[in-house]
C-alpha cells in the first residue's frame, strides 16, 4: 500500500499567493462566470456579491469542465462540503456541510425539498450531471428559509430548461472505468419551453471494500449500472401566467461489499448488490397577480425502494421503500425597489417502510415569512419560520410524536467601500428525529435544536469575487445511538474559517476553497467521524491556442471514521486531476481528464476503496 499523504494548512500556500493576485491584478475576462444569481440565500433573486449567507455556485460550464463522476465528486473540494463513501459510484454516500451530520442537509430539486430515506439519508446522491443546469451551495443554518435538517446548509440543484431553437445536445464517455451515453432534447417553441433527457452508464469498478483489510470480502471488481431519464415543458400562458410539469425516474444496479454477512459461502463468488430505483414527477403555476406581487404553486410525488440482495436472494430486513408528497406555495412581493417579502406554506406528507421491522408516516407543515432591503450602505435579511411535525410509528409498537419549533435567521451587511463588504447572520434551526431513530428510539426523544452564527468578509471586482468567513454552531440534544436505542445525548458543536474564490487572473480561470474546522461532540469528547479540520481546493484553467487545459488540485487531513475514538483514523490525502478540452467546431467539443494522477490512496470510510488513477476521455454535443 502506498504510503498515506497528510493535508496541512501549507498545501494552500500557492492557492493563498494566487489569491492575494486576484485582489491586486486587473485581468481580462477568461469566460468564468464571476457573480451570478443566485435564489437560494433568500428565495429571492440576489447578486453572488450581495448575499448575507455564504453561498457556491457551480454552473454548467464547471460541470462540463470538471467531467465528473457523480454530484457528490462535482461538489468534492467545495467550502463546506464533505462526503463519505462506501466504495464506487452509486454505493452507499454521506454528504456533511458545515461539520454537521449528513441527516442536517437538505437538497432541493428547482426549489422543491427532495426526498430522504427512512435513515434520513438523501437518495439523490448520484443524480445524474447530464440533467443539471447549475447547484447553489448555501453553506450554514438555513433552518428559517428551509425548515427541518437545514441547519447544515441546503444543496439546490436547478435542472435543465429549453432555450432558444429547439436542438438536440449529448455525450459520450468513455475509460478507465466508466462507459456512459446520455442525449437530450430541448428548446423553446411559441412559448413552450422543454427538455427531454436520458442515459445510461457502467461502470467496471473495484473492490469496494479493501480485502487486504477484511479477508472476508469478495476481491473482485464491483460494478455500477445506471439507466436515467427526466423531462421538464413549461408554457408561458400570457405574460402573468406560466404552468409547467417536470418529471424524472432512475434505476440503478450496484454491486458492494459486505463483511458482516454470515453465513460466507465462498467469498471469491459472494455478491452483494443493490437494487434502487426512485422516480418523481411534479408540476408548478407560476403568476404574476400584479407587477410587485409574484405566486407559485408547486406539487411533487415521489417515490423510492432499495432492495439488498445477497447471491441473487433478497438479505433479510434491507428492503426499504418510501413516498412522499411535497406541496408548496410561495410568494414574492416588492413594497419597494430596494425592499421585497417572501412569505409561503410548505407541506408534505412522507411513508417509509423497512420490510418486518417498521412503518412510520410523518406529515409536516411549514409557514415562513422572510424579508430582504437594502438602505444606503445597509443590507438587510430577517426569516421566520414555523414548522409542526406529526410522526405516526405503525409497528414495533405504535407511538404518535408531535413537534412544533420555530426558526429565525437575522442577517446585516454594510458595504465599506466599493470594493469591501462586511456581512454577518444569526440563526436558529432544529432536526426531527428520522423514522428509524423513532421506530428504534426512546419514548421520551426531541428533537435537536441548533444555533449558528456568522460574519464575512466580501471583496468585489469585475474580475474576481473573494469570500473570507468565520463561523461557529452549537447543536443541543443532539440524537445519536447509545444504550442500545437512539436517545438525545448532548451537544455538538463547530467554529472555523472558510475561504472561497472565482477570479479570472492573468487569463487563468480560477475558483479556489479552504476551511480550517473544529468539530467537537462536547458531551462524548470526540471528533465527529469522517469529517476534516482542514480541507479545500484549487482549479486552475486557461485557454493555450485553442485548447482548454487545466489542472484541480483537492485535499483533507486526517478524520475519525465513526468518529475519533471507537473507529480507527482515515489518513490525510491530496489528490491531483489534470484535464483538457478542444473546440472541434462550434458544435463539438472533445474533453479528456486524469483522474487521481499520482494515483494516491485514501478511504472516505474505513475499508473501503477509493478510485485509482483513471483516464477518461468525453465526446460532447452542445449546439449554441
Amino acid at each position: 500500500m502506498k504510503k498515506s499523504i497528510r493535508f496541512r494548512a501549507h498545501a494552500f500556500s500557492p492557492v493563498l499567493s494566487v489569491l492575494s493576485l486576484a485582489v491586486a491584478a486587473s485581468v481580462q475576462a477568461q469566460g468564468i462566470e464571476i457573480n451570478p444569481v443566485v435564489v437560494s440565500a433568500t428565495r429571492m433573486e440576489q447578486p453572488l456579491s450581495e448575499v448575507l449567507s455564504s453561498v457556491s455556485v457551480i454552473t454548467r460550464q464547471d460541470i462540463d469542465k470538471s467531467q465528473a463522476a457523480t454530484l457528490a465528486d462535482l461538489l468534492q473540494g467545495e467550502a463546506g462540503f464533505e462526503f463519505g463513501r462506501s466504495g464506487g459510484p452509486g454505493t452507499v454516500t454521506s454528504f456533511f456541510l458545515r461539520g454537521q451530520e449528513s441527516k442536517n442537509v437538505v437538497v432541493l430539486i428547482d426549489g422543491v425539498r427532495s426526498q430522504i430515506d427512512g435513515l434520513g439519508a438523501l437518495t439523490i446522491t448520484d443524480l445524474p450531471l447530464n440533467q443539471i443546469d447549475r447547484v447553489e451551495v448555501l453553506r450554514g443554518n438555513a433552518g428559517a428559509l428551509y425548515g427541518e435538517s437545514a441547519i447544515g446548509g441546503v444543496i439546490n440543484v436547478i435542472t435543465r430548461a429549453g432555450k432558444g431553437t429547439p436542438k438536440a445536445y449529448g455525450a459520450a464517455t468513455v475509460g478507465s472505468r466508466k462507459t456512459e451515453l446520455s442525449a437530450g432534447y430541448g428548446g423553446n417553441v411559441e412559448g413552450t419551453s422543454f427538455d427531454f433527457n436520458a442515459g445510461a452508464s457502467g461502470a467496471a469498478g473495484f473492490s469496494a471494500m479493501n480485502p487486504d483489510k477484511n479477508t472476508a470480502v469478495n476481491p473482485d471488481r464491483d460494478a455500477y449500472r445506471n439507466q436515467y431519464a427526466a423531462g421538464k415543458v413549461d408554457r408561458k400562458v400570457d405574460a402573468t401566467l406560466r404552468l409547467g410539469i417536470r418529471a424524472s425516474m432512475k434505476n440503478s444496479v450496484i454491486d458492494y461489499d459486505d463483511a458482516s454477512s454470515f453465513p460466507i459461502v465462498n467469498v471469491k463468488t459472494d455478491i452483494h448488490q443493490f437494487l434502487i430505483k426512485t422516480d418523481a414527477v411534479g408540476g408548478y403555476v407560476n403568476q404574476r397577480l400584479t407587477s410587485d406581487w409574484i405566486t407559485n404553486f408547486d406539487v411533487a410525488a415521489s417515490n423510492f425502494s432499495y432492495d439488498a440482495v445477497r447471491n441473487g436472494l433478497e438479505a433479510a430486513n434491507n428492503y426499504y421503500t418510501g413516498h412522499q408528497d411535497v406541496f408548496r406555495w410561495s410568494n414574492n412581493y416588492a413594497i419597494h425597489s430596494s425592499t421585497s417579502i417572501s412569505f409561503g406554506v410548505d407541506q408534505s406528507n412522507e411513508k417509509f417502510q423497512q420490510r418486518s421491522s417498521y412503518d412510520l408516516n410523518r406529515d409536516t407543515t411549514g409557514y415562513s415569512v422572510g424579508l430582504a432591503s437594502k438602505m444606503d450602505r445597509w443590507s438587510f435579511q430577517l426569516n421566520e419560520r414555523r414548522d409542526e411535525l406529526t410522526m405516526n410509528r405503525l409497528t414495533t409498537s405504535a407511538l404518535k410524536k408531535e413537534f412544533a419549533n420555530n426558526s429565525h435567521l437575522f442577517g446585516v451587511g454594510y458595504q465599506i467601500s466599493e470594493l469591501w463588504r462586511v456581512t454577518s447572520t444569526i440563526s436558529t434551526g432544529f432536526r426531527a428525529p428520522t423514522g428509524s431513530e423513532l421506530a428504534f428510539g426512546g419514548p421520551d426523544l426531541i428533537p435537536e435544536t441548533h444555533r449558528a452564527q456568522e460574519i464575512g468578509l466580501v471583496y468585489s471586482v469585475d474580475k474576481a469575487l473573494v469570500r473570507a468567513v468565520y463561523f461557529q454552531t452549537k447543536t443541543h440534544d443532539a440524537i445519536d445511538w447509545s444504550n442500545g436505542g437512539y436517545n438525545n445525548v448532548g451537544e455538538i458543536r463547530n467554529r472555523g474559517y472558510e475561504l472561497t474564490a472565482r477570479a479570472d487572473i492573468l487569463g487563468n480561470s480560477v475558483k479556489a476553497s479552504y476551511v480550517s474546522q473544529d468539530p467537537w461532540n462536547v458531551t462524548g469528547n470526540y471528533l465527529p467521524g469522517r469529517r476534516a479540520k482542514q480541507y479545500g481546493s484549487f482549479d486552475i484553467s486557461r485557454l493555450f491556442s485553442g485548447y482548454e487545459v487545466g489542472t484541480k488540485f483537492t485535499g483533507a487531513s486526517d478524520r475519525g471514521d465513526i468518529n475519533s475514538i471507537s473507529s480507527g483514523t482515515l489518513a490525510g490525502y491530496t489528490t491531483w486531476a489534470f484535464y483538457a478540452s478542444r473546440k472541434i467546431d462550434s458544435d463539438w467539443t472533445a474533453r479528456v481528464k486524469l483522474e487521481n494522477a499520482f494515483n494516491r490512496n485514501y478511504e472516505l470510510a474505513g475499508g473501503y476503496n477509493t478510485p485509482g488513477r483513471g483516464l477518461f476521455a468525453t465526446l460532447q454535443y452542445q449546439p449554441k
